[in-house]
């Protein structure tokens, strides 16, 4: 990571984030959390940027104290050198939600090569798990530019626990954007294993980040004849999303990866038992309690087999979600979160400042 060369004011944060910040995915939420965080206390500006359109966006903010870089900006490594060269005196910090390069089923890629060039531009990195931290560093940063901040957990999914008395089909969820990574066209096969099976799957999540990718998953539930078992509600607001969470049975999250898993995070909290791949910051999440089954990630199967059992049990199923509600109670507030950015951030400006020559 580049050294600093003069020490920043004490001014604004400034965050880059993409264009697509609006949208309802874990990472644009904890953004906007952090950011609600740092006010008022902290003056702060959000910045959408498109570094295909934008090279090196106008900041107007020279007396900027820090500049949080959004993880999906990281393929843009020449983009994010002209902002240095711009604003030389402010050290640069990115918040890593997701980066192929730490993703261990991402195929090496251009892509990739970007994000490790961008890893030699920031000055430090804010992750949401531990696994992300650890990752990081394997890619060359000291581990002391690397700060971990967990996801918060909102007020709305706190509280007492929906009666869930295990009768009729059992309803399984998946809150998720239909995007390759999430596995879900993978996921019909294994649904489609469990025909045999009475539940039903509704899905929670936004198709228009890849369209192509989500028609191909409508056209395998078409083809499997499972459609009038699945419900595809659309991107759903934050305040009604808990009323999915508790009109379900069983969470399912069938991702390849990841860094952490809000959605989890806010099922769990609702007494769901989990079910998903040890992957990534998965682990993390449930910690060790029994919150119900994380498998190996490769291949169906174990997928498949840890479905069947809990769609058997409904004693099993209330057991695990228990354990999940249980756990959940570690989970910090969103303003203990933001609490601890605001020190992540302090600690890397320090660092970076006292690297300088």
């Amino acid at each position: 990571m580049s050294p600093m060369t003069n020490e920043p004011g004490d001014g604004p944060i400034v965050f880059l984030v993409p264009d697509i910040h609006d949208l309802q995915t874990g990472g644009n939420v904890f953004n906007r959390r952090m950011v609600a965080g740092l006010r008022p206390e902290t003056s702060v500006r959000v910045q959408t940027w498109a570094p295909d359109t934008r090279p090196a966006p106008e900041l107007n903010r020279p007396d900027a104290s820090l500049i949080v870089v959004d993880s999906l900006l990281a393929r843009h490594p020449d983009a994010l050198r002209a902002v240095r060269e711009r604003t030389a005196a402010t050290p640069l910090i990115l918040l890593v939600h997701y980066l192929r390069c730490i993703d261990p089923h991402a195929p090496d890629s251009d892509g990739v090569a970007d994000e490790r060039a961008t890893l030699d531009v920031v000055d430090g990195a804010v992750t949401t798990s531990r696994y992300v931290k650890q990752a990081l560093v394997g890619e060359g940063p000291p581990a002391e530019r690397v700060r971990v901040v967990r996801p918060g957990l909102g007020e709305r999914y706190r509280g007492a626990l929906p009666d869930r008395p295990g009768r009729g089909r059992p309803r399984m969820l998946t809150v998720a954007n239909l995007l390759p990574e999430k596995g879900l066209q993978s996921f019909v096969d294994v649904l489609r294993a469990l025909r045999d099976r009475p539940w039903t799957w509704t899905l929670v999540g936004d198709a228009t980040l890849d369209p192509a990718y989500a028609a191909g998953l409508f056209r395998r539930l078409r083809a499997t004849g499972l459609a009038d078992r699945v419900t595809w509600t659309g991107p759903i607001a934050p305040e009604a999303l808990r009323t999915r969470y508790d009109r379900a049975d069983l969470f399912v999250l069938p991702s390849r990866f990841e860094t952490c898993s809000l959605s989890t995070r806010e099922a769990m909290a609702r007494g769901l038992p989990v079910v998903g791949r040890r992957v990534g910051g998965m682990p993390e999440n449930a910690g060790d309690a029994p919150v119900g089954a994380l498998v190996p990630p490769d291949g169906p199967q174990p997928l498949r087999a840890a479905l069947r059992s809990l769609l058997t049990d409904p004693m099993a199923r209330a057991h695990r979600g228990q354990a999940a509600w249980r756990r959940s109670r570690d989970f910090p507030t969103w303003t203990e979160a933001a609490a601890q950015f605001r020190t992540a951030l302090a600690t890397l400006r320090t660092r970076a400042v006292g690297a300088a020559p």
